[in-house]
């Protein structure tokens, strides 16, 4: 059977041209990983790997930590505070999302 099927995908520069990068050393066209992606898809009535929400970074969970490692944790961020080291909230979560996401 004929290809005749056509996938216009948008996808971060970037990622396409790592991707590309070892897909040309596998010797792999971006188009055979496609289709291969797919027939594994039909095949196995699943997506071929593991889809999974990331663990939060060490940086924000306290599991783990130990209470006096949290306590410190505390008196610092306080005594940064004190000190006028702050920053706003949108700062914050620009850089948190830089950093995790």
């Amino acid at each position: 059977m004929g290809k005749t099927a056509t996938i216009n995908v948008r996808v971060d520069e970037a990622d396409k041209q790592s991707a590309e990068q070892v897909l040309k050393q596998l010797g792999m066209p971006m188009s055979t990983l496609v289709t291969l992606l797919l027939k594994q898809v039909s095949l196995t009535k699943s997506v071929p790997f593991a889809i999974t929400l990331p663990e939060a970074p060490s940086s924000v969970s306290v599991e783990g930590m130990a209470s006096d490692e949290f306590g410190q944790m505390m008196v610092d961020a306080y005594q940064e505070a004190e000190n006028g080291q702050v920053r706003s909230a949108n700062e914050f979560f620009k850089e948190f999302k830089e950093q995790h996401v």
